[in-house]
């Protein structure tokens, strides 16, 4: 008789025990599944490119008043400022700092250039953005050096499709600063390390 009951209690215990488990199995599941619900989802932002006379809705030409304060997926903040020569308006959106809208003085925009990698310019080869490595520019079809003057200094830029192109000041081997920088002969490709990355993309120059 006692091995009967002893015998039946076990089975009881173990059954309470199977359903306390169960239990906290279906509570466990549970706060994983609201954790997972909280967690952030990156914004899924489509890509944008510049061409020689917009980056999306923003055209050269257009008046500065007309711009939109966002435009999904494009920017969703703009900054008004100002530059030595000109009145500027500053996109960004979730990723950061985007672009930039030069206005030299009539209320138009006159130049676009970048800012920031979210937009990227369309090559053959294949998309590249600020960042990417300079021989990427070097490599397009059809592009030209062209030297650019102001206050009696200068620099060359590279122009392809009415777009302008100009390497980062940093890690610049000495023979590329020695012509970047002077009007008399253009920087050849031979000038170039794959550390000299694109520092400037712009519609234009902004000055």
């Amino acid at each position: 008789m006692k091995k009967l009951f002893f015998l039946t209690v076990g089975v009881l215990m173990l059954f309470g025990c199977s359903k306390g488990n169960n239990g906290n199995s279906s509570d466990s599941d549970s706060i994983m599944a609201e954790q997972q619900d909280s967690i952030d989802v990156e914004p899924q932002i489509p890509t944008e490119y510049i061409s020689r006379d917009s980056i999306g809705v923003i055209h050269i030409g257009m008046a500065m008043s007309s711009i939109p304060d966002s435009v999904p997926g494009l920017y969703n903040k703009k900054v008004n400022g100002a530059s030595q020569d000109a009145v500027t308006v500053e996109f960004s959106n979730e990723l950061g700092e985007s672009f930039v809208a030069y206005d030299f003085g009539e209320g138009k925009v006159d130049v676009l250039n970048l800012i920031g990698n979210y937009v990227k310019v369309k090559a053959p080869r294949g998309d590249f953005s600020l960042g990417d490595s300079f021989r990427k520019v070097l490599e397009l079809p059809g592009v030209k050096a062209e030297w650019a003057g102001y206050d009696d200094s200068g620099m060359w830029y590279w122009n392809w499709e009415g777009l302008w192109f100009a390497p980062s000041q940093e890690n610049l081997p000495d023979i590329l600063v020695r012509r970047l920088y002077h009007s008399d002969m253009a920087p050849t490709q031979a000038d170039f390390t794959d550390e000299v990355t694109i520092g400037f993309i712009g519609t234009g120059l902004p000055f």
